[in-house]
């Protein structure tokens, strides 16, 4: 170990000698080393919850991906500095009754100029993610609600399946719930449980593959 620390120390002492960049390297890490050499790329993976599930799915999408990724609760997070400190994004939110999350819905509109070139995939987290033709329909409604803000889709979209316990919910929550599942689904209220961790780290993969490919893919043109 001795013999191992004082190579080092040479190697570097004799690096000092003849790189002004080497220094900057000891000084503030790999980190600066890389900005050296060019700016390093960034990506933020934004998420807005409400009981769980997409905080969780939002962690396993982060699992599929090789490159570093800073997973953030967007209700605890400055969405101007967020927009102005990262250079790619991804993000997700839990469908409610009215939709994808108000905070999401906020950042795509304060950053529609900036997400242009830079969102690289979105996905929401909901119960209608069960593969029937309703919910793929569902699905498709909650993600063009979700998008409105964007001047354009980003280049990857999925649904992923949410989580229900009753006894979790807040009175509000399960008198609005109830409600919605007697008129509009015929049926009571009930636990039901659709993640898969396997399917957000496909996803992570595919963003990967996105990231592989270009540092800042380009959104689809909305048509």
């Amino acid at each position: 170990m001795m013999n191992a620390y004082l190579s080092r120390r040479a190697f570097f002492a004799r690096v000092l000698r003849y790189s002004s960049a080497a220094a900057l390297a000891m000084s503030f890490g790999f980190e600066a080393s890389a900005r050296c050499r060019g700016k390093v790329q960034s990506t933020a993976l934004l998420y807005a919850t409400r009981y769980g599930a997409t905080k969780e799915t939002a962690r396993w999408v982060r699992k599929g991906m090789d490159t570093p990724a800073d997973v953030l609760d967007i209700e605890r997070v400055s969405i101007p500095e967020v927009l102005a400190g990262y250079d790619r994004f991804i993000v997700g939110s839990g469908i409610w009754i009215k939709g994808a999350h108000p905070k999401v819905l906020e950042f795509f509109q304060t950053g529609r100029d900036t997400l242009q070139e830079r969102l690289l995939g979105t996905f929401i987290v909901c119960g209608s993610a069960d593969g029937s033709e309703t919910g793929k329909e569902l699905v498709e409604h909650y993600l063009h609600l979700m998008h409105a803000p964007l001047s354009a889709r980003p280049p990857l979209s999925r649904a992923f399946g949410g989580r229900l316990v009753v006894g979790r919910l807040s009175d509000g929550d399960r008198e609005k719930l109830a409600a919605f599942y007697r008129n509009y689904l015929n049926q009571e209220l009930r636990d039901w449980d659709l993640t898969d961790s396997g399917k957000a780290n496909v996803f992570g993969n595919e963003i990967e593959d996105i990231l592989a490919r270009t540092p800042a893919a380009p959104l689809q043109k909305a048509g």
